[in-house]
Protein backbone atom coordinates (compact mmCIF):
# COMPACT_ATOMS: atom_id res chain seq x y z
CA UNK A 1 0.00 0.00 0.00
CA UNK A 2 1.47 3.49 -0.95
CA UNK A 3 2.17 6.17 1.80
CA UNK A 4 1.27 9.18 2.18
CA UNK A 5 1.32 11.59 -0.50
CA UNK A 6 0.85 15.70 -0.99
CA UNK A 7 -1.95 17.07 -3.63
CA UNK A 8 -1.78 20.16 -5.05
CA UNK A 9 -4.56 22.18 -6.77
CA UNK A 10 -3.91 21.18 -10.39
CA UNK A 11 -5.15 17.50 -10.19
CA UNK A 12 -7.65 17.84 -7.99
CA UNK A 13 -9.48 20.50 -10.29
CA UNK A 14 -8.84 18.69 -12.81
CA UNK A 15 -10.63 15.53 -11.40
CA UNK A 16 -13.58 17.53 -10.40
CA UNK A 17 -13.67 19.78 -13.46
CA UNK A 18 -15.46 17.56 -16.52
CA UNK A 19 -13.94 19.43 -18.74
CA UNK A 20 -10.32 19.68 -17.63
CA UNK A 21 -8.11 18.36 -20.32
CA UNK A 22 -6.28 16.78 -17.37
CA UNK A 23 -9.23 15.04 -16.05
CA UNK A 24 -9.23 11.64 -17.49
CA UNK A 25 -5.56 11.78 -16.36
CA UNK A 26 -6.04 12.38 -12.74
CA UNK A 27 -9.37 10.26 -12.37
CA UNK A 28 -7.42 7.01 -13.46
CA UNK A 29 -5.02 8.37 -11.33
CA UNK A 30 -7.30 9.15 -8.25
CA UNK A 31 -9.14 5.98 -8.67
CA UNK A 32 -6.14 3.63 -8.95
CA UNK A 33 -4.47 5.34 -5.73
CA UNK A 34 -5.07 3.71 -2.33
CA UNK A 35 -2.53 6.11 -0.32
CA UNK A 36 -3.42 8.92 2.11
CA UNK A 37 -3.63 12.41 0.42
CA UNK A 38 -2.21 15.13 2.40
CA UNK A 39 -3.27 18.93 1.30
CA UNK A 40 -3.55 22.31 2.98
CA UNK A 41 -6.38 24.29 3.57
CA UNK A 42 -4.98 27.13 0.50
CA UNK A 43 -5.09 24.25 -1.82
CA UNK A 44 -8.57 23.55 -1.50
CA UNK A 45 -9.18 27.25 -1.83
CA UNK A 46 -7.66 27.69 -5.08
CA UNK A 47 -9.32 24.53 -6.48
CA UNK A 48 -12.69 25.51 -5.06
CA UNK A 49 -12.36 28.83 -7.04
CA UNK A 50 -11.34 26.72 -10.21
CA UNK A 51 -14.69 24.89 -9.93
CA UNK A 52 -18.37 25.61 -10.68
CA UNK A 53 -20.78 25.39 -8.06
CA UNK A 54 -22.10 22.43 -8.49
CA UNK A 55 -18.22 20.90 -8.81
CA UNK A 56 -16.90 23.07 -5.52
CA UNK A 57 -20.13 21.39 -3.60
CA UNK A 58 -19.06 17.91 -5.26
CA UNK A 59 -15.60 18.25 -3.75
CA UNK A 60 -16.12 19.89 -0.70
CA UNK A 61 -18.22 17.44 0.40
CA UNK A 62 -15.66 15.11 -0.72
CA UNK A 63 -13.24 16.35 1.29
CA UNK A 64 -15.62 16.74 4.71
CA UNK A 65 -15.94 12.89 4.18
CA UNK A 66 -12.09 12.46 4.73
CA UNK A 67 -11.07 12.49 0.93
CA UNK A 68 -7.95 13.93 2.19
CA UNK A 69 -6.11 15.06 5.68
CA UNK A 70 -6.10 19.25 5.50
CA UNK A 71 -2.76 19.41 7.41
CA UNK A 72 -2.89 22.85 9.44
CA UNK A 73 -1.06 25.63 8.62
CA UNK A 74 -1.72 28.59 10.66
CA UNK A 75 -0.51 32.44 11.51
CA UNK A 76 2.66 31.17 13.12
CA UNK A 77 3.60 29.29 9.73
CA UNK A 78 3.96 32.76 7.94
CA UNK A 79 7.21 33.83 8.80
CA UNK A 80 8.88 30.31 7.17
CA UNK A 81 6.21 30.35 4.09
CA UNK A 82 7.20 33.86 3.73
CA UNK A 83 11.24 32.73 3.80
CA UNK A 84 10.19 30.11 1.11
CA UNK A 85 8.09 32.57 -1.41
CA UNK A 86 11.40 34.47 -1.32
CA UNK A 87 13.93 31.44 -1.72
CA UNK A 88 11.87 31.03 -5.00
CA UNK A 89 10.50 34.13 -6.33
CA UNK A 90 12.32 33.51 -9.30
CA UNK A 91 9.93 30.72 -10.13
CA UNK A 92 7.73 32.52 -8.13
CA UNK A 93 5.89 30.32 -5.88
CA UNK A 94 2.51 30.72 -4.88
CA UNK A 95 1.53 30.33 -1.50
CA UNK A 96 -0.45 26.79 -1.96
CA UNK A 97 2.39 25.67 -3.15
CA UNK A 98 4.35 26.89 -0.39
CA UNK A 99 2.40 25.67 2.17
CA UNK A 100 2.77 21.90 0.61
CA UNK A 101 6.65 22.27 0.90
CA UNK A 102 6.52 23.47 4.27
CA UNK A 103 4.09 20.55 5.26
CA UNK A 104 6.86 18.25 3.42
CA UNK A 105 9.65 19.77 5.16
CA UNK A 106 7.95 19.57 8.73
CA UNK A 107 6.64 15.66 7.50
CA UNK A 108 9.37 14.55 5.83
CA UNK A 109 6.54 13.39 2.95
CA UNK A 110 7.90 14.17 -0.27
CA UNK A 111 5.59 12.34 -2.72
CA UNK A 112 3.65 14.65 -4.74
CA UNK A 113 0.57 14.76 -6.85
CA UNK A 114 0.56 17.85 -9.06
CA UNK A 115 0.22 18.78 -12.39
CA UNK A 116 3.13 21.52 -12.01
CA UNK A 117 5.89 19.04 -12.83
CA UNK A 118 8.07 22.40 -13.38
CA UNK A 119 7.86 24.05 -10.23
CA UNK A 120 8.09 21.26 -7.56
CA UNK A 121 11.02 19.78 -9.88
CA UNK A 122 12.76 23.06 -8.53
CA UNK A 123 11.89 23.54 -5.21
CA UNK A 124 13.24 21.50 -2.28
CA UNK A 125 12.50 20.34 1.35
CA UNK A 126 14.26 18.52 4.04
CA UNK A 127 17.89 19.84 3.05
CA UNK A 128 18.08 18.97 -0.35
CA UNK A 129 15.60 16.48 -1.16
CA UNK A 130 13.67 16.45 -4.19
CA UNK A 131 10.01 15.69 -4.67
CA UNK A 132 8.85 12.09 -5.95
CA UNK A 133 6.28 12.93 -8.74
CA UNK A 134 3.51 10.07 -8.07
CA UNK A 135 1.10 11.06 -10.82
CA UNK A 136 2.72 10.22 -14.70
CA UNK A 137 3.59 13.36 -16.52
CA UNK A 138 0.12 14.42 -18.89
CA UNK A 139 1.70 16.82 -21.10
CA UNK A 140 3.08 20.54 -20.32
CA UNK A 141 1.57 22.39 -17.72
CA UNK A 142 2.48 25.80 -17.57
CA UNK A 143 1.99 27.81 -14.78
CA UNK A 144 -1.01 29.90 -15.82
CA UNK A 145 -3.14 27.17 -17.01
CA UNK A 146 -4.28 25.49 -13.59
Amino acid sequence: MPGPALVDTGPLAAWFRGNDPFHDAADRFFRGFDGELITTWPVVVEATHLLRPQAQLLFLAWVRKGGVVLADIGAQDLEPLERLIAKYRDQPMDFADATLVLLAERTGVGDIITLDRNQFDIYRFGGNRRFNHLMPATGRRTRGSR
